[in-house]
């Protein structure tokens, strides 16, 4: 396989990120990666993760600020042992008809682990379980998406998968199976999901990940993906997203043994005809990145 590198240094959106640092602000905090956002004229989302002063381990954030008020959350704090979990992580905003969620996971469990779903705006309401009775034993990130009054997600890239929600209750949302597609020889099989999914006027857009072997640990590069929930398409980018030519060679700080280097892509979203990626770099700093869509897809 030739990998088309693009190096998201040199289309750095230094407006979002100037916006999430200036979130910051008020905590101490340090080591912060991954984020994820969602920006209109009413409210400002970002969720990371990052270290508190003072602490070794990674705890997961959101920020919420709208014309009235700031909430900071320190969702891994606040809920892992009401989840009954050790760790919380992967938090991922996504927007589902007019109302925000926070997507997140348990992280790698022995005994398995756990998805979850949780409405930040415009109010925030209690955690849900994600339940599926096809669930591998370790899931990490699905993406959700609302089309005609209906939940669904985005269960696998390639061969396509897609869930359908069942049933909401208190404390947990039930999905079912709703499409199963065919193994497509244009699109890697081992293609992860990154980001939730963003709709634009052709459909939406979100990035996958692809972790390859080198001296026995993983390296992740992105890829650029747009998906046509009528057809049940998926279409990949040429061109393979990593930071930067450096950024591949890792870095001395090493949260994860299994990790070589790493651009872990987290946010989209679609301004003007323009998406801003944000992404963790070896999970010790974040950026974003502007592109038009034509450019990644090409």
């Amino acid at each position: 396989m030739v990998f088309k590198l693009l190096f998201c240094k040199k289309n750095k959106d230094d407006a979002i990120l100037n916006k999430f640092k200036k979130s910051l602000s008020s905590l101490s905090i340090h080591n912060v990666f991954n984020p994820s956002f969602y920006i209109d004229e009413n409210v400002e989302i970002f969720s990371f993760r990052a270290i508190k002063s003072g602490e070794d381990k990674i705890s997961s954030f959101v920020i919420i600020k709208d014309k009235e008020k700031q909430i900071i959350k320190n969702i891994s704090e606040e809920f892992s042992e009401k989840l009954d979990t050790d760790q919380l992580i992967d938090p991922k905003v996504t927007k589902l008809d007019n109302e925000l969620y926070l997507t997140f996971n348990s992280g790698w469990n022995p005994k398995g682990n756990s998805l979850f779903v949780m409405k930040i705006y415009p109010v925030i309401e209690p955690p849900k379980k994600i339940i599926y009775n096809k669930r591998k034993e370790q899931e990490r990130n699905w993406t959700f998406f609302f089309e005609d009054g209906d939940i669904y997600a985005l269960y696998w890239v390639n061969p396509l998968k897609i869930l359908k929600l069942k049933r909401r209750g208190e404390e947990s949302w039930e999905f079912e199976d709703y499409y199963s597609g065919n193994e497509e020889q244009n699109i890697p099989s081992d293609l992860t999901i990154g980001t939730q999914l963003y709709k634009s006027k052709g459909g939406y857009n979100f990035v996958a990940h692809k972790k390859i072997k080198f001296l026995w640990k993983k390296i992740y590069f992105g890829k650029f993906c747009s998906f046509d929930f009528g057809n049940k398409k998926i279409k990949t980018g040429k061109k393979w997203l990593v930071y930067s030519l450096k950024s591949l060679l890792g870095s001395k700080i090493k949260h994860n043994t299994n990790l070589f280097s790493c651009t872990y892509f987290s946010g989209l979203q679609i301004f003007d005809g323009s998406v801003t990626l944000g992404y963790g770099v070896n999970d010790i700093e974040p950026d974003f990145s502007k592109y038009k869509i034509e450019d990644l897809l090409d």
